[in-house]
């Protein structure tokens, strides 16, 4: 056995890579937000339950200044500084934000797991200590870097094909979590096409606490009676 970064995790295989993704049932994460974009400085609290649920609240102010459930067919959204709300599809996700990822892929991508593709649709590069894998999905190119000496996700991003739309994440200050090195900071950029420029929007994401467990976590969401539906 091949150990891990904490010497008692062997990687996984996928895609030919030897990789060591965060296993979990129930997942917490407490931390800082900040966003370049919008001079917002928040506190977040991540919950997620495997393949079924991912939520988060964002406290600014004194108070929930936003709260999130995304589930594997459905988005809810509430901004309470605007007042307004969404629910629907990723279709109406896409439409809105111009955001194009599956509920499988961004579930992986928030926690620093490698998500692996179709074997017929995997380019494999070395690159040092660094692997480049680029799968391609429909209108969608995910292309992942994974650092060779702890088997970890240090990189990820997404583009899309159509629109040019693209987005990066970058994995820093990993700690253990449960024998596993876990990706305590992250650095999000999202550039969407404008005229001849593009905009631009950077969220950094910094935890302090994240465990698993398998004890169920609830995920509470409603809408106050005086916000308006977008």
């Amino acid at each position: 056995m091949v150990p891990g970064a904490s010497g008692a995790i062997a990687p996984e295989n996928m895609n030919n890579i030897n990789v060591v993704n965060t296993d979990y049932t129930y997942l917490t994460a407490k931390g800082k937000l900040q966003s370049e974009h919008s001079n917002l400085s928040a506190n977040l609290t991540i919950r997620m339950k495997k393949n079924e649920v991912i939520w988060a609240s964002v406290q600014a102010f004194g108070f929930e200044a936003a709260r999130l459930k995304v589930t594997p067919d459905s988005v809810y959204i509430v901004n309470r500084l605007k007042e307004e709300y969404l629910i629907g599809s990723y279709e109406v996700l896409r439409q809105r934000y111009n955001v194009d990822v599956d509920f499988n892929t961004l579930q992986e991508i928030l926690i620093g797991n490698f998500v692996p593709g179709e074997a017929d649709k995997v380019k494999l590069e070395q690159d040092g200590p660094m692997q480049h894998v680029r799968t391609l999905r429909t209108n969608l190119q995910l292309d992942q870097f994974v650092d060779t000496t702890r088997f970890k996700l240090k990189r990820a991003e997404v583009r899309n094909l159509q629109n040019k739309d693209y987005m990066s994440v970058d994995y820093q200050d990993f700690e253990d979590v449960n024998g596993k090195p876990f990706a305590m900071a992250l650095l999000l950029s999202i550039q969407q096409p404008e005229g001849n420029s593009a905009k631009t929007s950077v969220v950094a994401v910094k935890h302090r606490q994240v465990s698993t467990s398998e004890t169920s976590l609830d995920f509470p969401f409603s809408v106050p009676s005086n916000h308006e539906r977008k």
